[in-house]
């Protein structure tokens, strides 16, 4: 039992980290802040781009979650929304480095957009399942039905 709640613990640790690190490498792609890397990173010979590849890990890890941890409403819908997202990397990916073709390159703004989108939906869900925010939206709704 202690080994599924370290991994549960690991696993939602990893999970706000990258849903974070989405955020920062959004800002630094979209604020033209200084790159923190002066090539692109690579492994091997393969260049990596963060705006495409940290979006994809943040929807692997929110998918792995949801097997591992209680299934409920919000974390199935967060895991499709994670796949769906590493779907988009994964293919975003595979177009900018396999296919030589000319044109604008759509995948990664679709790819950066459904990583925010889902690194807010992590942020919310968390919040959302602190007894703070419980505490306070049923006070909210008492005072509504009141």
């Amino acid at each position: 039992m202690p080994a599924n709640i370290s991994t549960r613990t690991a696993l939602q640790a990893t999970k706000l980290l990258l849903a974070g690190a989405v955020l920062l490498v959004t800002a630094i792609a979209f604020n033209y802040l200084p790159q923190p890397y002066s090539t692109w990173p690579t492994i091997g010979a393969i260049p990596v781009s963060p705006e495409l590849v940290v979006p994809a890990l943040l929807g692997i890890v929110v998918v792995v979650e949801a097997f591992v941890k209680q299934f409920s409403i919000a974390s199935v819908s967060l895991a499709i929304f994670g796949g769906l997202t590493f779907l988009l990397g994964a293919l975003s990916l595979y177009t900018l480095y396999a296919v030589e073709s000319g044109g604008v390159f759509f995948g990664g703004l679709f790819t950066i957009v459904a990583g925010v989108l889902l690194a807010v939906g992590v942020f919310l869900h968390i919040i959302a399942r602190t007894e703070r925010f419980k505490t306070a939206s049923k006070e909210l709704m008492n005072s509504i039905s009141n």
